[in-house]
């Protein structure tokens, strides 16, 4: 094979000089390599350019710990450039690539290549436009391979609508420049450069579920976020949805375009809150740079740079999949970017903080610290592990509430009657398992006296739920307890529980509490038969309570696919002993409760309650043990219809909606994927200094969380501002406990339900959110005053102009029926005398107030400052 005739052959010469073509031919050079060679190794120099003419290879990462090769691609596309990653600083190359069969390719030196595309600029332009091209054609193919997450890939809002981009606003030069400069992607940009394109810019007014751009539409210019959050989506070639990122980085680029007329979108873009974007559209982009040459080239380099980081993101995504290793796909992020990233910095750590779930959360502060405090890379790079954490985050969230739960029980004064004991733990669980996927079947089943036998095939704990001191909760038994009898009765039942082992010094301790009953085992029972008239009392005594009683028959663990194990007749022997009162028994099939919570459903499949009487004569032992024993291949059958209904649901989830079902896989944890990087923040920032005991907490959206000076401007030092970016009143309410109890605030002063009303709810679903948070603040802090500050009339609002004044009404006679609280309206100061908006006391995103705005709020809120400081002294 000659090579001047196959470089004539590359397309990107097609139009060249003949200068340009002895040029590149002068440096090229034809590789040829039988199977199974390494063409380029992962991490190694980047000092080559290859450009397929023959073969397939395959591309693949290492493992650091194993040296085990993951594979996360094939390329066989003739002239398909390969190694363009070094293309980027450092030049070093992203993956490994390795021949599948005899492979013939085309090098290029790129030192050399590069000082010829800065001397033929046009040829530059050209030559970088296919290779970034072909980029994403790659790109393309490893997002087709990748799967949803398998916590929730569904929106937290039910509506989404086109954005017609009319929600224009002024906005300063000088902030756009400065916004551009901060970008990633301007980076190596002159002051000149970024000039030109801020001064093409618009600032766009976006709120939640906007689409701002769509997927396979024509990409009409740049986006780069000036604050708020994005979602950033798309559907791969076999119809699935994949949220991709979540970005809520200040001057982060949300979409591009390139010079072409004809280029679609790759993505879609939906806005998620209420978001200001800076925009520049494709004619200007295109008069720009068409006009420049030298950066137009610079472009092109961005742009490959912006299809490589995306492309790391996607395949460490991919790779977190198929090896089902979370830790390992961040850890090789960082590795990847182990040449630029300071030695100090805290992600270094990420990896190894990973693998324990008592260490997880340590991680994840990490990250969110990287994240909001980080330099521009760490930014990028803990913004990229969060995404391919996502599960794993969602299973750190059920067990720091499985930590609360254990604390706060223990907590309890030791008098508290057990009723209440079970009450709480309801309540918290409840809480607990919105992280997790789940799905009921049968509840149609359940018996209408709750005063009956529950009886399910108890798990093996999983590792992933072991507290730090060695505690595991049953957490199929508490899912039952919680999510099912519940829920369905109103009473919080018993449950039947093995007494502590020597090594298990907090276990009694615990479950004590409950009112539970204990034995020693269920063995202990057939060998002691005053031990086993003990337990028959006491159970008959639970069950003509009418409190549910629940059991495990076989009295120990076994896992999903074990079970149940030997199933023990003293529960049956119970419900005989009842005689004219035989309780109901209902059988509850629980399938993968012993398996980590990021990456599964749990599952419960009810059938139809029976009386022991119906199945057997109850009067003969024989016949009961009999039946017992026969009936543990029948309950086999409930689990694995448990175990089906999981990967039913798991493979289709609108299956959920089934009449029977209750489940929570299409609206799982959203609240937090919303709003848990903007509560870190605030808990970054109030790390940060000491505050006074007993404050006086200001606690809600952005409009407390921006509050200026606020202790200046009221003039007092005991006030600690508890705001969280675009919080709602469902988050406030979510959160309630997290960030306001922990301060023990002696006077509270509330603003939320302006993002409420920009999400369109009414002004009815407003009131009904701000009485839950009300009710929150009477349960935890009774008595203390509150002070509710009227939503303000935000011009970028107006369409809701009504709504908010409805909802301030509202909660003015709300204020009025509650003791110790009181409603201060701080709407009227934003309106003349016409009773328009006054927008000079807006920013330019027309939502938030500025200096001006804010100072004239503390002067009148200040008439109310008795009620609010002193009132509780």
């Amino acid at each position: 094979m000659d090579v001047a005739n196959t470089v004539r052959q590359l397309p990107f010469l097609e139009n060249a000089s003949e200068s340009i073509i002895e040029s590149i031919t002068s440096m090229a050079r034809l590789v040829t390599l039988t199977q199974n060679n390494v063409l380029i190794k992962h991490f190694d120099p980047g000092n080559t350019l290859y450009f397929l003419i023959e073969g397939k290879l395959s591309i693949s990462i290492p493992s650091k710990e194993t040296s085990e090769e993951h594979e996360v691609g094939t390329i066989s596309e003739i002239y398909t450039p390969i190694g363009w990653s070094a293309l980027r600083y450092p030049s070093r190359y992203a993956t490994t690539f390795t021949t599948l069969e005899n492979t013939t390719l085309i090098s290029l030196p790129i030192l050399e290549l590069k000082t010829l595309l800065d001397e033929e600029l046009e040829f530059g332009n050209h030559f970088l436009h296919f290779v970034y091209q072909t980029c994403l054609s790659v790109l393309a193919d490893i997002q087709n391979k990748t799967k949803p997450f398998f916590s929730n890939e569904s929106l937290a809002f039910d509506e989404t609508r086109p954005f017609n981009k009319e929600g224009v606003s002024s906005h300063n030069l000088l902030k756009a420049q400065e916004v551009l400069a901060a970008s990633p992607f301007f980076e190596g940009f002159t002051e000149t450069n970024i000039h030109r394109f801020a001064k093409s810019s618009l600032q766009l007014l976006v709120h939640q579920g906007d689409i701002i751009s769509q997927q396979n539409q024509y990409a009409d210019g740049l986006y780069v976020l000036l604050n708020g959050k994005v979602i950033v989506r798309y559907q791969t070639e076999t119809g699935e949805i994949i949220t991709t990122r979540t970005i809520s980085r200040k001057s982060a680029l949300l979409g591009w375009c390139t010079t072409d007329e004809d280029i679609l979108n790759r993505t879609s873009m939906i806005a998620s809150r209420d978001s200001t974007i800076l925009y520049i559209s494709r004619e200007h982009i295109r008069k720009i740079l068409l006009s420049d040459q030298a950066l137009n080239l610079k472009y092109w380099y961005r742009l490959i740079w912006l299809v490589g980081t995306h492309l790391l993101a996607a395949r460490m995504r991919y790779l977190s999949q198929a090896s089902n290793n979370e830790v390992f796909s961040v850890t090789n992020v960082v590795e990847q970017n182990a040449a630029l990233l300071p030695v100090t910095s805290p992600l270094y750590k990420i990896g190894k903080l990973l693998k324990s779930p008592v260490t997880t959360d340590e991680a994840f502060g990490l990250l969110y610290k990287s994240l909001h405090f980080g330099n521009t890379l760490e930014r990028t790079i803990s913004g990229m592990c969060l995404d391919i954490l996502r599960d794993v985050q969602r299973e750190n969230g059920f067990y720091r509430h499985l930590q609360r739960t254990y604390d706060d029980i223990t907590q309890l004064p030791s008098d508290t009657p057990a009723t209440d004991v079970r009450r709480k733990s309801v309540s918290l669980f409840d809480q607990a398992f919105q992280q997790v996927p789940y799905v009921i079947k049968g509840l149609e089943n359940l018996p209408k006296k709750p005063g009956s036998l529950f009886i399910y095939n108890h798990l093996n704990h999983s590792a992933s739920t072991c507290l730090p001191n060695g505690f595991q909760f049953p957490i199929d038994a508490q899912f039952i307890s919680s999510m099912i009898i519940d829920k369905q009765y109103g009473v919080s039942g018993i449950r039947v529980v093995r007494r502590s082992q020597k090594d298990e010094y907090w276990r009694d301790d615990y479950y004590k509490r409950f009112g539970n009953l204990f034995v020693n085992s269920w063995e202990s029972l057939s060998s002691d038969e005053e031990l086993n008239q003990l337990f028959i009392q006491a159970g008959q005594a639970a069950l003509k309570s009418n409190t549910p009683l629940l059991i495990a028959p076989e009295g120990t663990g076994f896992s999903t696919d074990e079970s149940p194990g030997l199933m023990r007749t003293p529960i049956f022997n119970l419900a005989a002993s009842m005689g004219a009162e035989e309780p109901w028994i209902v059988p509850i099939a629980v399938a993968n409760f012993d398996k980590r919570v990021d990456h599964t459903v749990y599952s419960v499949v009810i059938k139809p309650a029976f009386k022991l009487s119906s199945k057997v004569d109850i009067s003969n032992v024989e016949e009961v043990a009999a039946f017992v024993k026969e009936y543990q291949s029948t309950f086999r059958g409930y689990v694995e219809e448990a175990i089906q209904l999981a990967e039913a649901i798991s493979a289709t989830p609108d299956l959920s909606y089934q009449e029977g079902y209750r489940s929570n896989v299409k609206k799982l944890n959203q609240l937090e994927v919303e709003f848990e990087s903007d509560v870190r923040e605030l808990e970054f920032r109030l790390a940060q200094k000491p505050y006074e005991d007993n404050p006086v907490a200001f606690y809600g959206s952005t409009t407390i969380r921006n509050w200026p000076e606020l202790t200046s401007q009221l003039g007092r030092n005991d006030i600690i501002n508890l705001g969280f970016s675009a919080a709602t009143l469902e988050s406030c309410v979510y959160y309630f406990e997290r960030i306001v109890l922990p301060q023990k605030p002696r006077s509270l002063v509330l603003y939320a339900g302006d993002n409420d009303i920009g999400n369109l709810h009414s002004s009815n679903r407003v009131l009904e959110l701000y009485i839950e948070l009300l009710q929150k603040v009477d349960s935890h802090l009774p008595h203390i005053p509150v002070t509710i500050i009227s939503i303000k009339p935000s011009p970028s609002r107006s369409q809701q102009y009504d709504t908010i004044v409805n909802t301030n009404e509202s909660l003015k006679r709300l204020a009025k029926t509650r003791p110790n609280t009181q409603y201060v309206d701080l709407f009227s100061l934003l309106l003349d005398d016409d009773g328009k908006i006054k927008t000079n006391l807006f920013e330019d995103d027309l939502l938030h107030l500025n200096a001006r705005g804010y100072k004239l709020w503390s002067k009148n809120l200040k008439f109310l400052q008795n009620f609010i400081f002193d009132s509780n002294s």
